[in-house]
């Protein structure tokens, strides 16, 4: 009797293995039909936002809100600074008179992402279409260190680096492998390496635990100083034109308002009054559904986790600023980039390492992670666990003690059902407004699925030019801006078109995961 209710229960057990995944998925999806709301006032604070170059930016407002203006941009990170950018360094001279940047927080509460990967594009849109979107995302680093060294903008410490994944099964190493004779004939320009597992413990000094590594080049930034940066430049410059309102969050929309002045049809209700506006631009990334209710399911939120870690003593010496790395493991990964040593410590001492990843640590994989827009506390303890130990494990013997976690905090993703982001006008039928003024409109940036320094300077530079009506025009060549009409470098799978919108619900996401 005993063995047959273990059997029984055995049965119940597998079952239950096999039904949990799509139930939390299902608890997901339930939750992502809702808004997201604003980000919370507490969120937990990061490393990145130390030190701030420009304190005066932080909090930074008008004696006065702004009442009418031609542009009105959601969200004040690197894909609304880009937007801004590109309106306001029109070749032609600014046609915006009057931009304001509404943001709930602080200024650009600072991001870190990761590079893309051919083969997972190459899957889902096709090889000739693959290359495009991965050049797309590599001109970044060309364009993005050639802005900061060009224009001085030291503090961001933009660099060139050379990037190692490291593998922790044997699997995904064989995957690995494939994924580069696959990508080389296609992208010979992309230089990559292939290093066996002694060859990876020699080399880079990692453990037995590393079954290989392959190594190509890649780049790196503080994001944060980055995009404050550009703010300020363009607060200096553009002083007339440009208003930047921190915590000034928009609680609504409305096209309805009887005391919207005529050629201002956007009324955003603000909690310190209301701003007419022709066009509005929605850079909230994972929570622009909460002003455009048509978004949910189609953008949706999730929480990650991001350290900051010192490496143990005996971490290899050879490694440094150089050098980033993702440590690979089935479906997971995680990436690190290593920050030069702090202003006064010597060139041999070891600065900190930003680590970040362990998605699908958590108690559900992850799933319990999908559609949560709070990045405030507490944060989850699996992935701290699985954060603060990954580098140990991957190179010890050669990490030794003295290191660890001295930071941890979390940050909203926002993920679009092919993992794409989200560029351009957006129609009636998504925001649920329609004015009876059509000189403006309603756009988006945003859906940039965890990596967004390698969609969203682009991106927004992107829409600037559609918002300015540019996008047929032979531009030369700019700080930041690829030269030629959009066409010749903008990938047109990433346009907000309503083809893409209708397929853009969330339940398609996981076969892109």
């Amino acid at each position: 009797m005993g063995t047959v209710l273990s059997a029984l229960a055995g049965i119940g057990s597998s079952a239950r293995m096999l039904l949990t995944p799509i139930l939390d998925f299902a608890k997901a999806y339930e939750r992502a039909a809702f808004s997201p709301g604003s980000p919370v006032s507490i969120p937990t604070t990061p490393y990145w936002t130390r030190d701030p170059p420009y304190p005066d930016l932080v909090k930074h407002q008008s004696a006065e809100l702004p009442r009418e203006v031609d542009v009105a941009i959601i969200g004040s990170g690197i894909s609304g600074a880009a937007v801004a950018h590109s309106l306001l360094h029109s070749s032609k001279g600014s046609s915006v008179e009057k931009m304001v940047v509404l943001e709930a927080r602080d200024i650009c509460s600072g991001a870190t992402a990761r590079n893309g990967v051919y083969p997972r594009l190459a899957k889902h849109v096709g090889k000739d279409r693959a290359i495009a979107l991965t050049r797309f995302q590599r001109k970044h680093l060309d364009l993005l260190l050639e802005l900061c060294n060009t224009t001085g903008i030291d503090a961001a410490e933009a660099r060139e680096v050379e990037t190692v994944d490291l593998f922790l099964d044997s699997a995904s190493f064989a995957d690995a492998v494939k994924g580069v004779k696959e990508t080389e004939p296609m992208l010979p320009e992309e230089e990559m390496k292939i290093w066996e597992r002694e060859e990876a413990q020699k080399k880079f000094g990692t453990g037995p635990s590393v079954y290989g590594a392959v190594s190509y080049r890649a780049g790196a930034l503080w994001p944060y100083r980055f995009v404050t940066t550009i703010w300020h430049r363009l607060l200096t410059q553009y002083h007339d034109i440009l208003a930047i309102e921190t915590h000034t969050p928009v609680e609504s929309i409305s096209t309805e308002d009887p005391e919207a002045p005529r050629g201002y049809p956007y009324a955003l209700r603000t909690t310190r009054g209301t701003v007419y506006a022709r066009n509005v631009v929605h850079a909230t990334n994972g929570f622009a559904s909460h002003l455009v209710p048509g978004l949910r399911r189609k953008i949706t939120p999730a929480k990650a986790h991001m350290s900051a870690q010192k490496p143990g003593n005996l971490f290899p010496e050879q490694h440094g600023p150089h050098r980033s790395w993702s440590v690979i493991y089935g479906d997971g990964f995680d990436y690190v980039t290593q920050r030069p040593p702090e202003h006064g410590e010597s060139r041999q001492s070891q600065g900190d390492l930003m680590l970040g990843g362990g998605f699908v640590c958590t108690l559900n994989r992850g799933i319990d992670m999908l559609a949560v827009s709070d990045d405030g506390a507490p944060l989850d303890g699996m992935t701290l666990a699985h954060i603060s130990g990954v580098l140990p494990a991957a190179f010890s013997p050669n990490w030794g003690v003295g290191g660890g976690l001295r930071q941890a905090w979390s940050g909203i993703l926002g993920f679009t059902r092919d993992m794409l982001p989200l560029v351009g006008r957006l129609d009636k039928t998504v925001t649920g407004r329609a004015p009876s003024d059509v000189n403006g409109g309603e756009w988006i940036v945003a859906g940039f699925a965890g990596e967004g320094m390698v969609w969203s300077w682009l991106s927004g530079m992107a829409l600037g030019i559609i918002v300015s009506g540019r996008e047929n025009s032979d531009l030369d060549a700019a700080p930041g801006r690829p030269a030629g009409r959009l066409a010749d470098w903008f990938p047109h799978e990433l346009y907000a078109s309503k083809d893409r919108m209708k397929s853009a619900d969330l339940s398609n996401l996981p076969s892109h995961l």
